[in-house]
């Protein structure tokens, strides 16, 4: 497991409120370090905590020092990484206190940014490119991992997924060295920011759902690196995309339209109201059940991380099977037509 870091600092609410600041000394699995409380009412007071660092947080922190007159209970807290990368969470303490908090990291060394200056930015720019129909696999996850962090020197990149179960959500390097056990996963984003000029973080999100958008969002105050690095991502994950599906989905496959259009040309052959009738009513039902088809058992991403890389057929699968529903439809539809117009008298 990655280190967790050893600088965090935020604040506290419930029955006391005031400013935090936690210092690890070990930021492993094995947790250790000085918790310092500034309480809004009470003034200081310092923990000496320990504890463990795994899917969750846990602290036990012992009292070393308080003002004068102010008696202080052992303190529990219980926290959990999010997306975003901070610690949030609830504490309490054994004379019956409690509350919840929350902790940013602040990289020991970090570097500064250049242009870190006083003041708000003119303009804050973002940029939203949304994706095709995408197959990852592990190779691929990691190489985009790798273009994500491009441009960042101390963010650390989090990632969350969804396997079936709950949200989860780990630091990268946690995710590709414990890789989740599910054959497929079905959401997974990525997530890095850091400080940027005029105290404004750079962000940048790369989100995949199997039913829903795939998206690359990028935020800054630099418009060209906001552009150039959403859509430098955008092409890197582009070879990763299934062509076919992505026109099936947006569009709903032309030929489909091409068969609407065809079946309006086609009506004046058959003589029979009742026949045209159900003709209309059949391509219609036809047309909706195979995009619906589509739209369940072909998903919009397939994440897979059992695989290092898939082989050519893994890759072409939706592909294929996007054109042979394409074809059924065709079919269906001249066997259709041809039956129903031989029917007219």
């Amino acid at each position: 497991m990655s280190t967790l870091g050893k600088l965090w600092a935020g604040r506290v609410y419930g029955t006391n409120t005031g400013n935090v600041f936690l210092a690890l000394d070990e930021d492993k699995e094995k947790l250790s370090g000085t918790f310092r409380f500034l309480d809004d009412q009470y003034g200081a007071a310092v923990y000496h905590v320990e504890g463990e660092y795994g899917e969750t947080i846990s602290l036990i922190g012992q009292p070393k020092q308080s003002r004068e007159g102010v008696e202080l209970g052992e303190l529990t807290i219980q926290g959990t990484l999010t997306p975003e990368g901070y610690l949030k969470g609830k504490w309490e303490s054994t004379l019956g206190t409690g509350g919840l908090f929350s902790l940013y990291p602040h990289g020991e060394g970090q570097k500064e940014a250049a242009e870190n200056l006083a003041g708000v930015p003119e303009q804050f720019y973002n940029q939203n490119i949304q994706l095709g129909a995408l197959i990852l696999y592990e190779e691929d996850i990691r190489k985009l991992i790798g273009h994500v962090l491009v441009d960042f020197d101390s963010g650390r990149a989090i990632v969350t997924y969804n396997d079936g179960g709950p949200d989860v959500t780990k630091y990268a390097d946690d995710f590709l060295k414990n890789p989740p056990e599910a054959a497929e996963l079905k959401y997974l984003k990525i997530f890095v920011q850091e400080p940027d000029a005029h105290g404004v973080n750079k962000v940048v999100t790369v989100e995949v759902s199997s039913f829903g958008v795939n998206e690359v969002r990028v935020q800054g105050v630099r418009e060209s690196w906001v552009i150039g690095k959403a859509n430098a991502l955008a092409s890197a994950i582009k070879k990763n995309e299934s062509t076919l599906v992505t026109t099936y989905k947006k569009f709903g496959l032309n030929l489909n339209q091409f068969i609407f259009l065809a079946m309006l040309v086609a009506i004046p052959d058959i003589d029979s109201l009742a026949n045209r009738g159900i003709f209309v009513a059949s391509i219609f039902i036809l047309l909706t059940a195979f995009l619906w088809i589509h739209s369940k058992f072909i998903p919009n991403a397939k994440i897979n991380l059992t695989k290092t890389k898939a082989s050519a057929f893994e890759r072409v699968w939706p592909t294929l099977v996007s054109w042979i529903v394409a074809a059924s439809a065709s079919l269906a539809a001249a066997l259709l037509f041809k039956w129903l117009a031989s029917d007219s008298p």
